[in-house]
């Protein structure tokens, strides 16, 4: 029952039993990825997909003129490479792994096989993907329309969500990330991130050093992103960055 044990919470192989789950497990490949690795290329043929066990990863894409958009966070349970099994054009993007991480691969083949006797991998594929294209409408509802700055809070609450830990009364983002990551989430400039993060630091906001970021008041935060003004009292988390991670 390894397999199931892995799977199940995996949103892929959500609604499947147990049986189905361990089937599903040992049609694919585990492989260590060590941190940095380059997983996949954009414009490579899409051979396999991918389900993230262990660690972190980034989806990264770049335009013709060489710029790049940090695209999605994968964390564990997360699965990536999905869509573009079924793209004839190959990876939308490349995928970077951030940590260490444990990855449970798929041939494309192999997805398509289980899809088709397993109906539900469909639909959930279907929901994967539809929440995505949801997630990059929002942000780019943000780019057009908010202030960088609170484009800014809203990428750090983002990774919140994606990454954070509770530590005392301040919450430690557990990812080594550059300042570049951040701007290519926020959709700005690497100088402008480090003068929104500076000018929050000396406000006691967060601290930003050393390529980890630690959220010191997180209701001046949501603040920021909602644009409503110092609160009071610690916040519920807006709907986009729930706050059951903190607990």
């Amino acid at each position: 029952m390894i397999g199931s044990s892995i799977l199940k919470d995996a949103e892929l192989f959500q609604g499947l039993e147990p049986d189905a789950l361990d089937t599903i497990f040992n049609a694919g490949q585990i492989r260590q990825i060590k941190k940095r690795t380059r997983i996949f290329n954009q414009g490579a043929p899409a051979r396999n997909c991918h389900l993230l066990i262990e660690g972190r990863t980034k989806i990264v894409q770049s335009g013709p003129d060489g710029e790049q958009v940090l695209i999605h966070l994968v964390g564990p349970g997360e699965m990536y490479g999905i869509a573009a099994v079924f793209l004839s054009t190959g990876y939308p993007a490349d995928a970077f792994a951030i940590t260490d991480c444990t990855d449970l691969q798929w041939s494309a083949r192999t997805i398509k096989e289980l899809m088709l006797a397993h109906p539900r991998i469909g639909l959930n594929a279907l929901g994967i993907v539809a929440a995505r294209y949801q997630d990059a409408q929002h942000r780019l509802r943000e780019i057009a329309h908010q202030s960088v700055e609170r484009r800014i809070a809203h990428a750090v609450l983002r990774l919140v969500q994606y990454a954070g830990r509770r530590v005392g009364h301040h919450i430690e983002i557990e990812i080594p990330l550059l300042r570049q990551d951040m701007a290519e989430l926020a959709g700005t400039s690497m100088f402008t991130v480090s003068r929104v993060l500076n000018d929050w630091e000396a406000r006691g906001i967060v601290d930003a050093n050393r390529r980890r970021i630690i959220v010191r008041q997180l209701p001046a935060l949501v603040a920021i992103a909602e644009k409503t003004g110092e609160l009071k009292s610690r916040p519920r988390l807006p709907i986009d960055y729930p706050d059951s991670r903190l607990q």
